[in-house]
């Protein structure tokens, strides 16, 4: 029974809704000698209602130990206080065999206790619940989003599957999955090692089987005829056929079908339903039998659930996305594939060539918001600030090092000088701060957190890298000031965690972006570099790359650099787009933050309170709003020298 609340359809469920998901369900029965079933599958084509079908299946007709792990131990207790709680609810016959009393220990958000049997929900980040007892049903939703590493003992997939070991022929194992990285996706691996089934469906033409790919989709899109006035240079749309008239297409759909491989004729949608209900499933590989393995994207999904003109649609809209994450998605969600990575060929000398044309400390007209990246060394403090704008293209502004030993108080009070009083030109006159700063924690760890803590008003971020594939840039902080009796501080310092794996990967991608017929970098995403810098930065900024490595026989993808490189530059511009993510680059209103800098163009020294008007329209956090300036320090003229060459010394 489906609830109102989890589906769009309630009611009574109806395999005929989805007839690709009959065969997998009955080699899923104990009376089939099918031991592994592997669903890899896109959006909207019922893989978890499957599994939970699956569940209930067990309940009723063949109770035994069984076990559903989710990625997480959160999103294992949300499933089941919502999907599976209001599954078992709908049904009569399920509800009469599982007690929901609040006192009852044996039924809780974790554990459904039935006759003959018992299920534990078990998040996919704890290896005590991955190994709370044998199972003989085991149901892995999203298998590709568990960790490789459960606390130390291993990949999270191989200690929930050890569990079945006792039960050998008659264990049940339904993994189901989106999958993600070519090199690291669990799901594409285990389907890979099954039979390889697709569904074929019969062309309501010819009849010929057909497995629905994304190459034979075929649309139309509206068409414009426009010509442009000579003497004004306005371009106007006209009638076609209008003399001298260019056509333009619009990119908006107007229509989508399918194209048979074989008679070249047209299928439109409406045939799904029939294809479907005449579909088939054809295994591609040979195997023992004791395991299937099935590939649905999200063509196959029935009628009213996701049609193929969304498919085409967000298609079009990840071909426009110049860094190629949308195409990842759409890789991953629609077409129901892993993804593999683009390599990225940038090097040194051609991020060099295409440096300029503006100066280091000058603001380039685009740049409306400042951020730094702070790297700190045994015997100096590197700061990268960079200007950010709209789809977050953005400009090295400047690059300084600040020398003196870190456990000294001299040398962070200069990094606190510069960091909140130093003001850089805009294009347009006005002065520019620093709108929020991130500095890494990797190294002096007290002294780092000791400095954000005196300047905590000032939107200093303490960060933390981690080295995991797919994680989050900037994660969610957790406190690290507590007292004596271990109760958190309020207002005390945050460490926020960094996915540099992913930020690097973002900022590699975004380094490629080059328009082909200027071979300069341009629109969202794109990254600019001043005249000026030494070839050291350069250098920094390429050291590392994404190589595949195997470890205990899983492949994954890591960030490598040679032994005595270095590689403070590239790490600077992840902690410095972590300082712009944390600073709003994703949700502000561009048009607010121009207007306002504008607002203050002219003289440097009248506008020297930009930096708080910037951060009262990009609406930080009230705790980590500046606070305006004292007139008496705003107005006080302060000298800065600098050494020339690549380690900038400020001296004030």
């Amino acid at each position: 029974m489906l609830s109102a609340e989890i589906s769009a359809e309630p009611g009574p469920w109806r395999t005929d809704r989805v007839p690709y998901s009959r065969e997998i369900m009955e080699v899923l029965s104990p009376n089939d000698p099918t031991s592994e079933v592997t669903l890899v599958a896109g959006t909207q084509v019922a893989k978890t209602e499957i599994g939970n079908n699956f569940l209930g299946f067990i309940i009723d007709w063949a109770p035994g130990p069984t076990m559903m792990v989710l990625p997480t131990s959160n999103t294992g207790k949300r499933s089941s206080k919502t999907r599976l709680a209001r599954m078992i609810d709908s049904a009569p016959r399920l509800r009469a065999k599982i007690s929901e009393r609040t006192r009852d220990r044996s039924n809780s958000a974790m554990m459904k206790d039935f006759p003959g049997g018992v299920l534990v929900i078990a998040g996919a980040n704890s290896a005590a619940e991955l190994k709370s007892m044998p199972v003989r049903y085991l149901f892995e939703d999203e298998i590709d989003e568990y960790p490789d590493d459960v606390d130390g003992q291993g990949p999270a997939d191989e200690l929930a599957e050890k569990r079945t070991d006792t039960y050998q022929a008659r264990k049940k194992i339904y993994r189901a999955s989106t999958p993600t990285e070519m090199s690291t996706s669990k799901v594409w691996r285990h389907y890979l090692r099954g039979d390889q089934r697709k569904f074929h469906v019969p062309c309501p033409h010819c009849e010929h089987g057909l497995v629905l790919m994304w190459d034979q989709f075929r649309w139309e899109t509206r068409k414009a005829w426009e010509i442009t006035l000579a003497d004004s240079g306005e371009i106007q749309q006209v009638e076609p056929g209008t003399a001298g008239a260019v056509e333009r297409d619009t990119g908006e759909l107007l229509d989508v079908w399918y194209e048979c491989e074989a008679c070249e004729q047209r299928i439109d949608e409406h045939h799904k339903t029939q294809m479907l209900a005449a579909g088939r499933w054809i295994a591609t590989a040979p195997n023992d039998g004791r395991q299937k393995s099935y590939h649905l994207p999200a063509f196959y999904s029935p009628l009213g659930w996701f049609s193929w003109r969304q498919a085409v649609q967000k298609r079009f809209e990840a071909d426009k996305d110049p860094t190629g994450y949308l195409l990842k998605v759409w890789t991953n969600t629609v077409a129901g594939l892993p993804y593999a990575e683009r390599g990225i060929t940038v090097n040194a000398n051609e991020l060099k060539q295409r440096a300029g044309p503006y100066l280091l400390r000058k603001v380039p007209a685009g740049g409306l918001v400042l951020t730094a990246g702070v790297d700190i060394q045994g015997n100096r403090i590197e700061v990268g600030v960079k200007a950010w704008g709209r789809g977050e293209e953005s400009w090295l502004v400047d690059y300084q090092v600040i020398f003196g030993d870190t456990e000294t108080e001299g040398v962070w009070q200069q990094l606190a000088e510069y960091l909140f009083e130093t003001s850089f030109p805009h294009e347009w006159g006005s002065p520019m701060r620093i709108t929020a700063s991130a500095i890494d924690t990797g190294f002096r760890t007290q002294t780092v957190y000791a400095f954000v803590r005196r300047h905590w008003n000032r939107n200093v971020i303490a960060v933390k890298g981690q080295s995991r594939p797919g994680k989050a840039i900037l994660g969610r902080p957790s406190d690290q000031d507590i007292t004596h009796h271990g109760q958190v501080i309020k207002g005390g310092v945050k460490l926020w965690p960094l996915g540099v794996d992913t930020a690097k990967s973002r900022i590699y991608a975004r380094l490629a972006l080059v328009n082909e017929a200027t071979k300069q970098a341009a629109g969202p995403g794109a990254m600019h570099f001043p005249l000026g810098l030494p070839d050291e930065y350069w250098e920094q900024l390429t050291a590392e790359r994404l190589v595949t490595r195997y470890h205990h026989g899983y492949a994954r993808q890591v960030w490598e650099k040679d032994a005595g490189a270095r590689n403070e530059a590239l790490d600077i511009e992840v902690y410095g787009y972590a300082a712009a993510l944390h600073a709003g680059v994703q949700r502000v209103n561009w048009d607010r933050v121009e207007a306002a800098l504008k607002a203050t163009a002219g003289d440097l020294f009248v506008a020297a309170e930009a930096r708080d008007t910037q951060a009262a329209v990009i609406e930080l956090p009230a705790a980590e709003k500046t606070p305006p300036v004292p007139s008496a320090q705003r107005n006080k003229p302060r000298i800065i020298r600098r050494t020339g060459g690549f380690a900038n010394k400020w001296k004030v």
